[in-house]
C-alpha cells in the first residue's frame, strides 16, 4: 500500500506553489503525486487545500487546457473553491469588462464539469455548487450571457419536461449546461432561473408575453417585459459581494520550492 503519510507535506508544497504563481509546478506536483500514490490521494490533497488556494490554481486552467486537478478535485471542494473565483475582480473590471468576465467564468464552470464523460460525478459537481448561493449566482451568470437560449429552453422544458427537451434554434455553449441543471436537479434549476429573472415563478411559462405588440421591439416580442432579466454586470456584482471575506496566509513549515517532498 502506497506510504500517504507525506500528503500533508504535498498540500503544503502544491500550496506554496499556487500562491508563488506557479500554476504549472504546482499541476506537476499533483501529477506526480498520481503517478506515486493514486488517484485517491491527489483527492485527498485537493479536499486538505484552502478552498482560495485550490480556485486560485483552477482558474488558470479551462477546457482548453489539461488539468489532473480538475478532473479530480472532489465535488464538494470544488463547490466551495467556487466562492472565490471573483475574489480578484474589482467594481471598475465588473463595468468595464463584464463579458469577458462571464466569459473567464463559463470556460472555468464548463471545464470542470464536462471534464470526463462520469455522468454521476456530473451530477454530483452541479448538485455540490448549486446547494451554495454563490453556485446559483455564477450560474445565473453565464446564463445571462444567451438569454434568449434560456428563454427558448425554459419554455421548452415547461412544455415538454427536461428530458424531451433541448431541440433549440441555438446551438450555444450555453445549452447543455442548462440541461445538465434541469435534468440533474430541477429545483436548482428553478433558482438559477429565479436568480437571473427575479419576477420568475416555477410551474409558470413566464418566457412567454401575454400579449405582445406587432409594432414593439424585439425584447417585447420574446416576453422580456413580462419576465425582465438582471442583467450580467448585476450578477457579476452579487457574485463578487459572495466572496467570502477570508485570506490565505503562507502555511507555517511548509517546505521550499526545490524540497523533495516524496524522499
Amino acid at each position: 500500500m502506497p506510504d500517504k503519510s507525506n500528503l500533508p507535506a504535498i498540500s503544503r508544497q502544491i500550496t506554496e506553489l499556487v500562491l508563488a504563481g506557479s500554476p504549472a509546478h504546482a499541476e506537476e506536483a499533483i501529477n506526480e503525486t498520481a503517478e506515486q500514490l493514486g488517484d485517491l490521494a491527489v483527492v485527498e490533497v485537493l479536499d486538505a487545500m484552502e478552498p482560495q488556494v485550490a480556485s486560485m490554481h483552477l482558474s488558470a486552467f479551462d477546457g482548453s487546457k489539461l488539468s489532473l486537478a480538475t478532473l479530480l478535485i472532489s465535488p464538494k471542494a470544488w463547490a466551495q473553491s467556487l466562492a472565490f473565483f471573483a475574489a480578484n475582480w474589482s467594481e471598475d473590471m465588473i463595468e468595464d469588462e463584464p463579458e469577458f468576465l462571464a466569459e473567464s467564468l463559463f470556460s472555468h464552470i464548463h471545464g470542470v464539469i464536462f471534464a470526463s464523460d462520469d455522468l454521476d460525478r456530473r451530477a454530483a459537481l452541479l448538485h455540490e455548487a448549486l446547494a451554495t448561493d454563490w453556485g446559483v449566482t455564477a450560474m445565473a451568470v453565464l446564463f445571462s450571457t444567451a438569454t434568449s437560449e434560456i428563454i427558448e429552453l425554459t419554455n421548452e422544458i415547461h412544455d415538454r419536461g427536461a428530458y424531451s427537451s433541448g431541440q433549440t434554434s441555438s446551438d450555444h455553449d450555453i445549452v447543455p449546461l442548462a440541461l445538465s441543471i434541469a435534468r440533474t436537479d430541477p429545483e436548482a434549476w428553478d433558482r438559477v432561473l429565479f436568480e437571473l429573472f427575479p419576477d420568475w415563478l416555477p410551474g409558470e411559462d413566464h418566457a412567454h408575453a401575454e400579449e405582445s405588440d406587432e409594432d414593439g421591439d424585439e425584447d417585447d416580442a420574446h416576453g422580456y417585459d413580462y419576465a425582465p432579466s438582471r442583467t450580467t454586470q448585476e450578477l457579476l456584482l452579487r457574485l463578487r459581494k459572495q466572496v467570502p471575506s477570508r485570506t490565505t496566509s503562507r502555511p507555517a513549515g511548509s517546505p521550499s520550492l526545490g524540497e523533495d517532498i516524496f524522499a
